[in-house]
């Protein structure tokens, strides 16, 4: 599990190459009032979040 607060998570996702990378800059406006929106409305102060990662072993044959 890692913690964020809302506006960790709200950095977190904006830097996702789907929203901040991808996104012209009206687009990524309305997505941080919308998405600041929904995390006051549905997430507490603080949050948890459960992350993993993956690891492949490549190898030359």
């Amino acid at each position: 599990m890692v913690p964020f607060t809302r506006e960790s998570w709200h950095g977190r996702m904006r830097a996702c190459r789907g929203v901040g990378a991808s996104l012209s800059e009206e687009e990524l406006d309305k997505w941080d009032r919308e998405h600041r929106e929904l995390l006051e409305s549905i997430a507490p102060a603080r949050l948890e979040v459960l992350h993993y990662a993956a690891l492949a072993v490549l190898r030359r044959r």
